[in-house]
């Protein structure tokens, strides 16, 4: 066994130590270790073991020899664990790596069950040495213990001196400084290792130890302080200390690593060919001293690799670590060298050490056991390794899987665990960074929740403390961005200005959470106007840029947190070095981003609304050049938030306009490109209709340029892409794709069943969404891990099915699958008659008319409208309908219709003359009576108005010919895609026709409709009466949601006679009022789809009524109805009459059933025509009653 325990004296003792065994003792020692020993201490007594040097393969330190322990079972023995860095002579204690104190009896019980004590790692590190101790204890009789202990030990050989206690002052002082980066440990670490070094005269044993001490303290200060330190100082210690241990010294090699890592450091710095060749002879010998399974060679390979690559120099292509010596790297210690390779990475920032970091951590951890050691510190370190490639490449895909995989550390580390303060401020800050890059307020709720939670178990005076209020108050403050809540803003200043002051001058987090403050105080500045917050702001901007070293990565967010300052100040006081400094200050900001850095887009956005400013100011035509070039720059980089390119694009338009600049057509075409992706489908949809907001109207004025420039087909492409993108998203994870399956079935197999989980998970999502906000009153209430787990698969799916279709426009021919149709494409939707879109912009107004045999789209001018004029005929529309008693708002708040200027005819009648007559002079209808099928697809204000119904009049217009109905049958649609999937129409339907029936339910909460009763009886009769129509009449018995939907799965056709509402808070809980109080609403709808086609008839009120906010977006009951698969549908633009609905159903049905045949839906825009027609001639209806019925789609 040998002598390796020595102890200070014998006592009597049952049980003996005779092996203690450490793991992975050396991951995450920031110095090099020459050895390890471990102390055992109780009763007053201490024993320490010989100083044993790990191996790379297995990282493991066991040491052997008996050491008997107290016969009390609740005695108290102490086990220490230590790095020692030297061997000839050791010098102080070294580093504690782990301290465990426990009962005997919890001794004696883990031996005997073969149980290791783990370590997470320590406060504050993610990865920490010495993960496991394993103590074997030996039962042995009295007298064979002590015997064997009066042969094995003797008195422990410890002497106390200055030189000893300032050597480990110096270690402790050290070890502080590394942890909290206070400069006063540093400082006093220098001198405590000083006086150890005066301490030992010349030829003194330890004196090498003491100049390598000393010289490790002084590499940090060069390091860290670049005015006041000089390399020669740390050199000539280690180059003394190499002196003393000539070839054949157990401490040689580690002195040359070390040595070699100054002029390692200096020749980065000062570029020397000196320092670089005394590098390579450095690192080859001690390569050549070092023993094949050791640290020390581990090391020197690492360090060939860093001085390859700075040799070098950036912009060679080469990276820092060759992939050979990478491998070799790994395959040694894979999970040391992970933890090398990313602590490289933040410091050289090259991406190939952080991908082998990535790579080998996700093996290990797919390789070991949850409870294996380690597992969770891996966890951690692979959480952060993909955030940071998530902000530098700026793939979604990475911050999911960052905040999964810290998820996973968060569940494993018990609450109270010191590990888990780390985990919740990483998790939080992922939270938020989530959501400035995808706006989900969910994830702004869950940052404040997860720092909330780490702040409450961090103390008062923990180094971390100020690190979790940074991330609190950013939380705060990005809410108070979201929502407007001023106390939000007070909170996040004040936690911040907490962190400010909680943070030592000198730490490297200090610029960090002066940058927070100041962008907090911008902001309040913004909001109240004092201009001591923007005075304040530009201070600690200042402050944060000064002390951030160059070549960090925040100097980059400093300086253009800075230069937006000086921006804001210019505007509040008009100082033109203001300017000039923001400008400067912007500029060296894009010198320091590198090309494909995610953040490039914002820098060129901040830099150029800087010279925008200016030109506001001074009128400088370059100004405005050098603004249109780097918004067209930032919006045109292919990486980077889709937001702040697309706000760059559409400022680039407003630049571009104003001189009409040749590049404005491109800055269109990138907006338009840009502004569905605006409305990922992996957002909520809520969520992607707020996102629309951002762009409305930058469509129609896109088509308007386009036109401007005689590109008609252009325009038609641009309305067909900027409309009703979140249906068409829809419609294309219901589609077929016949050509991909032909030629590439398994691509095709996986897209359908990505497409299919991703429209049942957008579906899941809003129904949890909706049950949610209706069992809560409180609006700010995190929600349940089941609406995360709903969204988390959510975004998976739709990064999944993103990456298969870039993949899949890779296979030959398939280059623009799913991708925007062209004009060609766009023209078959015009099958079953003309399609006309309407588009009003700011300086002009058209109508694009496309027909199937013409190759050419029909521009049609009409120069008696524009943006303005459409909004006020939709606003006089408001007005009379006020007036009627019945508006197309929900908005219920007991104001007092007044009569208002203008009338139905005056309405009609500009409509007509304006819009309606040059539209049918281009098709040439002038025939009455002869009526064609017309499909509107308007836009903007045009959404709103009753284009079906323009017309004269007036009692001298009474004749034909006068109104638009007397030539064509008019149907609306929301976009040409509907058409261009619907049903060949030469094909008519087949089979038996199931139509359901759903009444007003009588708890549905609403006023009974009389008309009901008799609705439901014209439908029978009309049914009864062409009894070879092979109808099957189903009606809903209870009117609940989940009846109906189930019922409309199965049924070709379905008629709703209730109650519908518009929402406008919320245009997609909109919907028909069902039973208990509850709405079929447009989000229920998602989850709906069916391959029937058919009718819908919506015999409510406000069905295809839509949002203002989006009016290309079609957020209405009919719409939904469209998307979910009906062919075609009849609702009503606003409030219905209960008299007068069950008339117009009774017209629709009869000529529907009237030949006794199956009915074809396809003739339901032609049956709603003619009844609404008798109703208008009967005289009993006034303009609001007969106007809101309208067919949609086909």
């Amino acid at each position: 066994m040998g002598q390796e325990f020595q102890g200070k004296e014998e006592t009597s003792a049952h049980s003996l130590i005779t092996s203690i065994r450490a793991t992975r003792v050396a991951i995450g020692l920031r110095r090099f270790p020459a050895g390890f020993y471990t102390t055992v201490h109780h009763s007053g007594l201490e024993w320490k073991t010989e100083n044993k040097c790990s191996s790379v393969k297995d990282d493991v330190v066991e040491w052997s020899g008996p050491i008997p322990i107290p016969s009390d079972p609740s005695a108290a023995v102490r086990l220490e664990v230590y790095a020692s860095f030297e061997f000839q002579p050791m010098l102080g204690a070294g580093e504690q790596l782990r301290k465990l104190t426990i009962t005997v009896k919890q001794l004696l019980d883990r031996s005997e069950k073969h149980i290791p004590f783990i370590f997470s790692p320590k406060d504050g590190d993610i990865v920490s040495p010495c993960s496991s101790i394993v103590v074997t204890v030996e039962r042995r009789n009295d007298e064979s213990s002590d015997s064997l202990a009066s042969k094995v030990l003797g008195p422990l050989c410890s002497t106390t001196n200055v030189l000893e206690d300032a050597t480990n002052h110096g270690h402790s002082a050290l070890s502080r400084y590394r942890k909290h980066g206070g400069k006063r440990d540093l400082e006093c670490s220098i001198a405590e290792f000083g006086q150890a070094l005066n301490t030992c005269p010349p030829n003194h044993p330890c004196r090498a130890a003491a100049q390598s001490n000393l010289a490790t303290a002084k590499f940090i200060l060069c390091q860290v302080d670049d005015t006041n330190a000089s390399f020669e100082i740390p050199l000539g210690l280690y180059r003394n200390a190499l002196v003393a241990r000539p070839v054949g010294h157990a401490d040689r090699p580690s002195t040359l690593i070390e040595l070699a890592a100054v002029h390692l450091a200096r020749f980065e710095r000062l570029r020397d060919k000196l320092d670089g060749a005394r590098v390579e002879a450095s690192l080859h010998e001690a390569m050549e001293l070092s023993s094949n399974d050791s640290h020390e060679k581990r090391a020197v390979s690492f360090m060939l690799q860093l001085y390859a690559g700075h040799r070098v120099g950036p912009g060679s292509g080469q990276s820092s670590v060759d992939s050979d010596s990478s491998s070799r790297l790994t395959d040694e210690d894979p999970w040391s060298s992970s933890v090398q390779l990313l602590e490289c990475f933040e410091r050289y920032g090259d991406l190939a050490n952080l991908e082998r970091a990535i790579g080998v951590l996700q093996k290990l951890i797919r390789s070991v056991s949850v409870w294996e050691d380690g597992y969770r510190a891996g966890l951690g370190n692979l959480g952060m390794a993909l955030y940071w490639r998530f902000n530098h490449a700026g793939e979604l895909s990475d911050l999911e899987d960052a905040i999964s995989t810290l998820r996973d550390a968060d569940d494993l580390t018990p609450r109270g665990h010191p590990y888990k303060l780390t985990v919740l401020n990483n998790l939080g800050i992922f939270f938020t960074v989530r959501f400035e890059r995808l706006g989900e307020l969910s994830d702004l709720e869950h940052a404040i929740s997860t720092h909330r939670e780490a702040d409450d178990l961090t103390p008062h005076g923990h180094p971390h403390k100020p690190r979790g209020l940074n991330g609190l108050g950013n939380s705060f403050r990005a809410r108070f961005d979201r929502l407007g809540e001023l106390s939000d803003l007070e909170h996040a200043i004040s936690t911040l200005r907490e962190a400010v002051d909680l943070t030592p001058h000198g730490h490297p987090h200090k610029p960090t959470v002066l940058n927070s403050l100041g962008i907090s105080l911008i902001t309040r500045f913004k909001r109240l106007g004092e201009l001591s917050d923007l005075e304040d702001a530009i201070s600690t901007h200042r402050e944060a840029v000064d002390l951030t070293p160059h070549g960090h990565p925040d100097k980059l967010r400093g300086l253009n947190n800075l230069g937006l300052s000086f921006i804001t100040r210019f505007e509040r006081l008009g100082e033109l070095n203001d300017l000039e400094h923001a400008i400067s200050t912007l500029r060296e900001a894009i010198d320091l981003i590198p090309h494909g850095h995610p953040r490039k887009p914002s820098g060129l956005h901040n830099l150029g609304l800087s010279f925008r400013v200016r030109f506001e100011h001074l009128g400088e035509p370059s100004d405005l050049e050098n603004a249109i070039s780097l918004y067209s720059h930032s919006a045109s980089v292919p990486i980077g938030p889709i937001s702040v390119r697309f706000r760059a694009s559409c400022i680039w338009i407003l630049c571009a306009r104003r001189i009409h600049h040749p590049s404005l057509l491109r800055a269109y075409s990138i907006a338009i490109n840009l502004f569905p992706e605006l409305a990922w489908i992996g957002l909520s949809l809520t969520h992607r209709y707020a996102e629309l907001k951002q762009g409305a109207g930058v469509v129609r004025e896109a088509a308007a340029a386009a036109l401007d420039s005689g590109f008609p087909e252009l325009a038609v492409e641009w309305l067909e892409r900027g409309h009703s993108i979140v249906w068409g998203e829809l419609l294309q994870l219901r589609g077929s794709h016949e050509q991909l399956s032909s030629t590439h079935p398994d691509h095709a197999h996986r897209l359908r069943e990505l497409s299919a989980a991703l429209d049942d998970a957008g579906a899941t999502r809003e129904q949890s969404l909706s049950i949610f906000s209706e069992s809560t009153d409180d609006a700010m209430h995190r929600p349940t891990r089941t609406l995360q787990q709903d969204a988390d698969r959510h975004r998976k799916l739709a990064i999944e099915r993103d990456k298969l279709l870039q993949e899949i426009r890779r296979l030959p021919g398939f280059e623009r699958f799913l991708l925007p149709k062209d004009f060609p494409q766009l023209r078959a939707s015009a099958h079953s008659g003309p399609v006309v879109m309407l588009n009003a912009a700011e300086t002009r107004c058209d109508a694009l008319i496309l027909l199937a045999d013409v190759d050419h789209v029909i521009h049609v001018p009409l120069p008696k409208f524009n943006l303005q004029r459409s909004v006020g005929l939709r606003n006089m529309l408001g007005r009379l309908l006020g007036h009627a008693r019945a508006t197309p708002f929900d908005d219920r708040k007991g104001k007092r219709a007044t009569r208002e200027a203008g009338s139905w005819e005056t309405l009609l009648s500009t409509l007509f003359n304006g819009v309606i007559k040059p539209v049918l002079d281009a098709l040439a209808f002038s025939t009455v009576g002869d009526l064609s099928r017309i499909f509107w697809c308007p836009t903007g204000p045009f959404v709103f108005l009753p284009i079906h119904a323009a017309g004269l009049y007036g009692t001298q217009y009474s004749s034909p010919g006068n109104k638009v109905f007397d030539f064509v049958v008019s149907s609306y649609i929301p976009t040409l895609s509907i058409l261009a999937r619907s049903p060949n129409p030469s094909v008519p339907p087949s089979g038996d026709l199931r139509l359901l029936v759903v009444p007003q339910p009588p708890s549905d909460g609403q006023s009974p409709l009389r008309g009901v009763a008799p609705e439901l009886r014209y439908i029978r009769t009309a049914v009864g009466n062409s009894p070879s129509a092979c109808t099957t009449l189903i009606q809903s018995s209870v009117g609940t949601v989940e009846e109906v939907l189930g019922l409309m799965k199965d049924a070709d056709w379905v008629h709703f006679a209730c109650h519908g509402v518009q929402d406008a808070a919320k245009p997609t809980d909109s919907g028909l009022c069902l039973a208990d109080g509850r709405r079929l609403k447009v989000s229920d709808m998602i989850g709906l789809s069916r391959s029937r086609g058919g009718l819908a008839f919506l015999s409510a009120c406000q069905t295809a009524m839509g949002d203002e906010g989006l009016t290309d977006e079609a957020i209405h009951i009919a719409a939904g109805m469209l998307f979910a698969g009906y062919s075609g549908v009849i609702g009503t633009m606003w409030s219905i009459s209960d008299r007068l609905a069950p008339i117009v159903a009774r017209g629709v049905y009869e000529h529907l059933f009237r030949n006794g045949t199956r009915p074809d839906h396809r003739e339901a825009a032609r049956a709603l025509h003619e009844a609404v027609g008798r109703l208008r001639e009967s005289g009993e209806a006034s303009f609001a009653t007969w106007l809101p019925f309208i067919h949609v789609g086909l």
